[in-house]
């Protein structure tokens, strides 16, 4: 279901244009290399854009998937962490399931 999930922000940040084109662009790349199993990659794309945009929900909660992904589950539960001091109500995109 993550997967998913990140596939539809993946896809809706590449279709959105407007101001922050350049910076979804940027996290549109950091779940490239996500897909892939770069997994430092992502890793390395999510921290240009965190410390780009230190109030980014979105990129602390993907960085924390992909730490996860990684085995790494300290770093991960920091950056959830930061995802929701951020902005409490955040909810990453999940598709319709036709309910």
């Amino acid at each position: 279901m993550k997967r998913i999930a990140m596939i539809t922000l993946g896809v809706w940040l590449l279709l959105m244009g407007g101001p922050v084109q350049a910076q979804d662009a940027t996290l549109a790349q950091a779940l490239q290399h996500y897909y892939r199993g770069d997994y430092e990659g992502a890793v390395d794309v999510l921290k240009s854009i965190t410390a780009q945009d230190p109030e980014n929900a979105a990129a602390y909660y993907y960085l924390g998937y992909t730490y996860q992904e990684m085995g790494n589950y300290v770093a991960a539960r920091m950056a959830f962490k930061k995802t929701y001091e951020i902005n409490p109500d955040f909810l990453p995109s999940v598709p319709n399931r036709g309910r």
